[in-house]
C-alpha cells in the first residue's frame, strides 16, 4: 500500500484522475489499460475529489480519447473525471458527449 505522500506523487499536475462507480470497474479497468499500453496509477481518490473511501486512475490527458475508447469497449463507464491543478486542486473534466 503507498503512502500519503507517495500517492501525491502520482497526482501530478496536469494528470486526469478517473473515478468508477466500484471498485470493480477500478480493477477492470486497469487490467485492461494496462494491456492496451497505457501508463496509469491506481491510487486512493484524493479527499479534495471524495471523502468516501475508493480508489482511482490516474493518466495522462493525452491519452483520455484512447481510456475511453478502450473502456467503452468493456462497457466500463467512468464515472467521473477531474483534473490535477497547479494550485493543488482538482477540476472537474466535462468529458462526455453532452
Amino acid at each position: 500500500m503507498k503512502t500519503a505522500s507517495q500517492s501525491q506523487e502520482h497526482h501530478q499536475t496536469g494528470s486526469y484522475v478517473a473515478i468508477f462507480s466500484s471498485i470493480h470497474y477500478v480493477l477492470k479497468a486497469e487490467q485492461l489499460l494496462k494491456q492496451g499500453g497505457i501508463a496509469l496509477d491506481v491510487v486512493p481518490v484524493p479527499r479534495e475529489i471524495s471523502g468516501d473511501c475508493g480508489m482511482a486512475i490516474t493518466f495522462a490527458p493525452t491519452k483520455l480519447a484512447t481510456v475511453q475508447g478502450i473502456l467503452d469497449t468493456a462497457d466500463i463507464a467512468i464515472a467521473r473525471i477531474f483534473c490535477k491543478e497547479a494550485e493543488g486542486g482538482f477540476r472537474e473534466i466535462l468529458w462526455k458527449e453532452q
